[in-house]
């Protein structure tokens, strides 16, 4: 009395599944827009303007200084 095992040998998939290219065309636009743009110096000067104006009201108007301050992190941060 004897047992016989058959073994089964499965070759790789020759190409990419349809959905894998399209999942990952879709993730690659996806990330293209939260990647940030590149911040130029006039973008760099602007937030400085911004910034140091609301330093200079920040003891006199604290919320529209707060404002500012919010202002700027945005332009900074969303290439807005």
């Amino acid at each position: 009395m004897g047992i016989y095992v058959e073994v089964q040998t499965v070759a790789p998939a020759q190409e990419i599944p349809r959905g894998a290219l399209i999942a990952a065309e879709l993730f690659s636009r996806l990330m293209k827009r939260f990647t940030p743009h590149p911040v130029t110096p006039e973008r760099v000067h602007d937030i400085a303007v911004v910034r140091e104006l609301a330093h200079q009201v920040e003891n006199t108007d604290p919320g529209f200084a707060a404002d500012l301050y919010a202002a700027a992190a945005r332009h900074e941060g969303l290439g807005d």
